[in-house]
């Protein structure tokens, strides 16, 4: 979670330099979400099982954790992920300089 919480705030930073430089016009920072998806159930059992050890260290109320989300219904998980086969899928937050 420290390693996700540094990321996280290197983001903000970046945003905020960006804007003291007055360059956010020129460089592409974008922030959105990213996914991690299962082909197989073993795959969905490895990725469901990380989540579920994040939630239990971390609790239902920690604010990385609230904006992670599960798509357990497959065609969910399909249309979201644009993968064919996809089974399941979790989602978390991303961002790219």
């Amino acid at each position: 979670m420290k390693l996700i919480r540094h990321e996280m705030a290197h983001l903000e930073a970046f945003e905020q330099l960006a804007k003291e430089e007055g360059i956010t016009e020129e460089i592409a920072l974008k922030f959105g979400e990213t996914f991690d998806a299962a082909m197989t159930e073993e795959a969905w059992t490895r990725l469901k099982g990380a989540y579920d050890a994040m939630r239990s260290d971390q609790g239902d109320d920690n604010d990385i954790f609230k904006l992670c989300r599960l798509i357990e219904d497959p065609a969910e998980a399909e249309e979201f992920s644009q993968m064919k086969g996809t089974i399941a899928a979790i989602v978390h937050p991303t961002g790219q300089v």
